[in-house]
């Protein structure tokens, strides 16, 4: 199974995500439709323990995790494209979805975010809480909204996230960004949270895929 050349195509067709199913070919979402990869054949299961090893490339913690919790999020490069993967179990098959994060974000304004949110990163103390359904760009416009505190104010912002998908850059802000579970940088959003105190930070933001 040539995962490159799936993610070659997803790259090259603007797909937001891809699913590997055992059963079927890979499919590509492109604008909400779901379309098979050309010329692509049925996933078997032994191509899905394919794809699992070749995305954990060995690594001892996310296997455990994978093992241990029957699911697994993670993140994956690509082409200096940035991947949210998440494997999972079905009838003791592993099952995979890739979702590409574009390297470029959206500016702030044209997200159609009421600017009350905006005006709202200048107060001193307070919650902003971003919800909402999967693909409804609740990461968007989290990581727009990072952004333009980055190059607008001069704060101290730090992330917890699982995975990281946005990598941002230190501009009028400083920015550390910080990635949950077990073999990464930080053992549990607890932990991270209490840590932060020590961290002398203005900005927390905390990014969980459920």
């Amino acid at each position: 199974m040539n995962l490159d050349k799936i993610l070659d195509d997803a790259i090259r067709l603007d797909a937001s995500d891809v699913h590997l199913i055992p059963g079927n070919k890979p499919m590509l979402r492109i604008a909400r439709d779901l379309i098979p990869v050309d010329k692509s054949k049925i996933l078997t299961p032994e191509d899905m323990f394919e794809i699992y090893d070749y995305l954990v490339k060995g690594n001892v913690d996310k296997d455990e995790v994978f093992n241990t919790t029957r699911k697994l999020d993670m993140s994956y490069v690509y082409k200096d494209i940035r991947l949210r993967v998440n494997i999972s179990l079905s009838d003791e098959v592993p099952i995979a979805t890739l979702r590409l994060i574009k390297n470029e974000l959206p500016s702030y304004e044209s997200l159609g975010v009421p600017d009350i949110v905006r005006r709202m990163t200048y107060q001193p103390q307070g919650l902003i809480l971003v919800t909402g359904k999967t693909n409804s760009g609740k990461t968007t416009t989290l990581n727009a909204l990072i952004n333009y505190i980055n190059e607008n104010q001069n704060k101290k912002i730090l992330t917890l996230e699982n995975p990281v998908e946005y990598k941002h850059h230190s501009k009028k802000s400083l920015i550390v960004q910080k990635e949950v579970g077990k073999g990464r940088d930080i053992l549990t959003f607890s932990d991270g949270v209490k840590n932060s105190l020590r961290e002398d930070c203005d900005i927390l933001v905390i990014r969980r895929d459920s």
